[in-house]
């Protein structure tokens, strides 16, 4: 009897601890999940920075959850989201290589003080399978190929793509839609979660700016038609690219320049290749465009570059010349006055750095790269 009544209870003591344990969701131990039962075990900041240098291990790792307890920093509600909102504003700021977390998910239980961070990653970070990609969904792969299904696509249409290198960096490739992307005309930007590139037209403001995404196209069309005509003029068969590109240099370079550069009254189209080759007008970025243009479409690799150029904003070219990748100056070289020169022709990287140009080469460095 008195077995009997032993294995009874100990029966109930095991049905209470398996409830009990059902009950508060308990599971196996998961190294990679927190321990939220004992605040003890959470991390305690006492500043902003300290989380925000929480959240940046976290997104470094991938986490999709961080728990803190904000016990010690004697916030608000209110105030707590919006110290823990600023301290994720400021980690992507110090590493933009980071902006695959695009959002910050809070939730704080103000009676326990636990503030739980939900992070939304960009799915290409996390791995997508090539193989499962969505009928009508553009793979990109590298950096050149983001530039590849944005001019190929349908102009003015939103573009879903699948980013299937997880290595590539999201500020990179953002860098590269908005200057090898749009001819000057359209705006190219990733989605929250970099599922799809949508287009804008620019910006209005300046003199002749385009009304609509139309008018951006039109102009756009316009400038290719210009392309064409132009290469079959200045291009002959069995040109090698180098001479290909020199023809090109020698064309875009006599462009008048448009000296209201940086004033209310400079024409919306200097800034690109329609100033080239339908106004006769440009500034640098015009030069720069109306070289990618006609250098890509003849089948020479080129891309623009922005930086500064004795400390004022400016734009060249970087093309594939001679074996190698070299920068060209098509605005520095304009032959205001004779005779010819080419003092910013085919220039290494070293080269040019000792002609008042500043830049950072990440971006167009990236491009090489890969070819």
């Amino acid at each position: 009897m008195k077995l009997k009544q032993t294995l009874l209870t100990l029966g109930v003591v095991a049905a209470l601890v398996i409830s009990a344990c059902s009950k508060s969701g308990t599971t196996a131990p998961n190294n990679n999940q927190q321990d939220t039962t004992h605040t003890s075990s959470l991390p305690k900041p006492t500043s902003q920075q300290q989380i925000s240098d929480l959240l940046t291990a976290a997104i470094k790792a991938l986490t999709p959850t961080i728990y803190m307890d904000m016990s010690a920093m004697n916030l608000s509600e209110s105030q707590i989201n919006i110290t823990a909102g600023n301290a994720y504003s400021s980690a992507l700021s110090k590493d933009s290589s980071l902006k695959y977390a695009y959002a910050l998910v809070q939730t704080y239980n103000s009676t326990a003080k636990i503030l739980q961070c939900d992070i939304k990653y960009m799915p290409f970070k996390l791995g997508i399978d090539p193989n499962n990609v969505p009928a009508g969904t553009k793979k990109v792969n590298s950096y050149n190929d983001l530039i590849n299904v944005t001019m190929t696509s349908t102009m003015g249409q939103e573009i879903p793509i699948a980013i299937i290198n997880k290595n590539l960096d999201v500020n990179t490739m953002q860098l590269v839609l908005g200057a090898q992307c749009g001819y000057g005309f359209i705006v190219y930007q990733f989605n929250a979660d970099a599922t799809s590139i949508v287009p804008s037209s620019a910006p209005k403001g300046l003199p002749n700016a385009p009304v609509d995404m139309n008018d951006c196209i039109t102009r756009i069309n316009r400038c290719k038609d210009s392309v064409t005509q132009i290469l079959s003029r200045i291009l002959t068969p069995g040109m090698t690219n180098d001479q290909k590109f020199t023809a090109i240099y020698n064309f875009v370079t006599p462009t008048q320049y448009d000296y209201n550069y940086n004033t209310p009254n400079m024409d919306f189209n200097s800034q690109s290749a329609f100033g080239v080759f339908v106004n006769k007008k440009a500034v640098c970025s015009g030069y720069s465009w109306a070289v990618n243009m006609l250098a890509n479409t003849a089948g020479v690799q080129c891309y623009n570059v922005s930086g500064y150029g004795s400390g004022v904003a400016h734009a060249w070219n970087r093309a594939n010349y001679n074996g190698g990748y070299y920068y060209f100056d098509a605005t520095w070289d304009n032959p205001f006055t004779a005779p010819r020169t080419y003092n910013y022709f085919a220039l290494t990287e070293a080269a040019l750095l000792q002609k008042s140009h500043t830049w950072n080469p990440s971006m167009v460095n990236a491009l090489v790269a890969e070819k």
